[in-house]
Parts: structure tokens; sequence; C-alpha cells
């Protein structure tokens, strides 16, 4: 019994010792992942354009309504998971390619002529209470 108690206290002594280094690679990587979108997808680009990049690389899109912009739906691409608080399920990372629509519609609908507005690192705790 007590064997298991000192295991399990090194276990979290450990984890907690490597939380905020590990921290800092995740959001190093987060930011490598974000500059090699943002040096080849510019604003102004379609939606079609990057819609199509994305897919060509094995990509897998999700879109979401209104992360920043309230016209047109955001493209996101999950690029991690972190450590979620216990009211929530999880702690997804994405890049959220927001786009802005260049003619009228329902914000809920992807046009192919919505232009790329900005490419950002997007946290979202998910399933929470």
């Amino acid at each position: 019994m007590l064997r298991g108690l000192v295991l399990l206290v090194t276990f979290v002594t450990v984890c907690n010792a490597a939380g905020p280094n590990a921290q800092k690679k995740r959001e190093a990587a987060y930011q490598a992942t974000l500059l090699s979108y943002s040096d080849l997808l510019k604003p102004g680009m379609t939606r079609k354009y990057v819609e199509d990049y994305l897919r060509s690389k094995g990509a897998i899109v999700q879109q979401l309504c209104c992360v920043e912009e309230k016209s047109a739906l955001a493209d996101l691409l999950k690029v991690g998971t972190q450590k979620h608080p216990w009211y929530c399920e999880e702690h997804n990372v994405y890049i959220a390619f927001q786009f802005v629509a260049i003619e009228p519609h329902k914000p809920w609908e992807a046009y192919d002529s919505d232009t790329l507005k900005s490419i950002a690192i997007f946290h979202r705790p998910e399933g929470c209470l």
C-alpha cells in the first residue's frame, strides 16, 4: 500500500514538474504550425482556394460559426489537445482560418467566395458543464 502511494506521489510530482516545460513545447509547436500556414495562405484568398489546399494535404477541417468574424464560418484544423478543467471533457487546440463574407449570405453557410481574413491559434474547451 505504501509503495503504491509513493509511486502515485512520484508520478504526480514528475507530471507537475514537466507541466510548464511541456506546455511551452506544445505552444511552440502550435506557433510553428500557424507560421507554416500563414506563410502559404494569405488574407484575401478565397475559401475555395484555402479549403482545396487543406484537402490536398489530407487535412480534416471542421467549421464553426463566429470565432471572431461574424459574417462567415471559420474553418478549424485540429493541431493538439491539452489538459482540460474538471468541468470539461476536452480542451482542443485548432488553427482557425477566419473568413469574411464577400457576398451576403447566412453566417452558417460557407460560400466559395468568402475570403480569408486571418489565421490564428484557437483554444476550445469542449463538452463543458
